[in-house]
């Protein structure tokens, strides 16, 4: 069995694994690099990097699109058996990463494990791995940390991929789509990362310094908006959380954390004069009265202005704009044939109303797309929690 420590390297550089939904790597690795940091290696659905301290922190309160930032531990190969996994495990020095007084708890997860003619026991590999954990504080201390499924001090993330084991510090805690404003959500609102990230396909990073308009016609609580209006103003999309999963990590220095935390404070640009104009609708009195509070939880209330009026009522604000919306969709079928006449008069109001517009759609039924009848310019496959949509975008010439 061979293995390699590679959680802090000589010139002071951790190995980092950001995850985020399907589809969005590519913005993902953008945003990385946006930070400064050394991209290792793009795959779907993640992005490995490095970084110090400084940069694990900037990344933690900075990345939109991300849903977990990992610290990798150890990457172990040839692990074909639950006790070559607890031996690796076990063979780590748990005590560098944190106390026994802390609670923890352990995930595992296999992909592309060939060999095997069918899927492995998760819950059984995880606890064994948690077992060597236990085994490894009892034997040097005579005592060993609690384990705490609901919420732990600290995570610890396993995956098997063709037999190479890696072992990760989850450094988000909760996932990093909670950003710590919402005081209330309707149903299923669209999570904050991927609204982020469907910002950044359309380029609105970029645009919101040219001022071009923003309009959500569908905002419900405001997950689009306020990220829109996050990006405008530069604001962190994890400035308003409180906790995350590296707070009881042995090389956390609170210190350091202010220090990044404050530097990206003073850079959040509120200036009026440059200022997109940011707008959302919806027909719903009581989505907009959501939307209001989770906009004044993040100190964004007076950047954006909030209408009651259905889309296909609507005027342009200016003659040219970008749209970016999850209108509602359904996940029955009679919910799906009813939400038929909502899209064509999104899809008509867009072709006879919105002219030098472009406009992003995201949803998870095709039949949908159908409704809008107008040809998309580029469109992508992503994941909405677990449901496989698309996000499409048209432009109206």
């Amino acid at each position: 069995m061979s293995k390699t420590i590679i959680r802090r390297k000589t010139d002071n550089l951790y190995r980092l694994f950001a995850i985020c939904p399907g589809g969005l790597d590519g913005v993902l690795k953008t945003e990385i690099e946006g930070l400064g940091a050394h991209v290792l290696e793009v795959y779907s659905g993640g992005v490995e990097f490095e970084g110090n301290l400084e940069m694990t922190y900037k990344a933690c309160l900075s990345l939109r699109s991300a849903s977990r930032l990992l610290l990798m531990i150890q990457d172990v190969k040839q692990i074909y058996e639950p006790e070559e996994m607890y031996d690796a495990v076990r063979s780590v020095d748990w005590l560098k990463i944190f106390s026994p007084e802390s609670t923890f708890a352990v995930y595992f997860t296999e992909t592309n494990n060939k060999s095997r003619n069918a899927p492995i026991n998760s819950q059984y590999w995880a606890l064994k791995a948690k077992d060597a954990i236990a085994d490894f504080f009892t034997e040097r201390f005579g005592k060993r940390p609690n384990v705490d499924r609901q919420a732990p001090d600290i995570s610890i993330k396993l995956h098997l991929h063709n037999h190479i084991l890696k072992i990760y510090l989850d450094l988000s805690g909760r996932s990093l789509h909670e950003r710590g404003y919402r005081s209330k959500t309707l149903e299923a609102p669209i999570k904050e990362n991927l609204a982020a990230g469907l910002l950044l396909l359309c380029g609105w990073d970029k645009k919101a310094k040219e001022k071009v308009t923003f309009l959500d016609p569908f905002c419900g609580s405001g997950t689009i908006l306020i990220e829109a209006a996050m990006i405008a103003t530069n604001t962190p999309p994890s400035l308003f959380r409180t906790t995350f999963g590296f707070n009881a990590w042995k090389d956390h220095i609170p210190s350091i954390f202010e220090k990044v935390k404050n530097e990206l404070v003073l850079k959040i640009d509120k200036n009026p004069d440059l200022m997109p104009l940011l707008l959302g609708s919806d027909q719903s009195p009581e989505a907009l009265n959501v939307t209001r509070q989770n906009l004044k939880n993040c100190g964004l209330e007076d950047v954006v202005k909030l209408q009651a009026v259905p889309f296909e009522f609507s005027k342009p604000a200016t003659p040219v704009g970008l749209i970016v919306t999850n209108p509602p969709y359904g996940v029955r079928l009679n919910e799906v044939e009813s939400l038929k006449a909502t899209y064509q008069k999104l899809g008509s109001t867009l072709k006879h109303q919105y002219k030098g517009w472009r406009c992003g759609v995201i949803t998870s039924e095709e039949v949908l797309f159908h409704a809008i009848a107008l040809k998309p310019s580029k469109k992508w496959k992503l994941h909405n929690g677990s449901l496989e949509s698309e996000f499409r975008i048209f432009d109206m010439f």
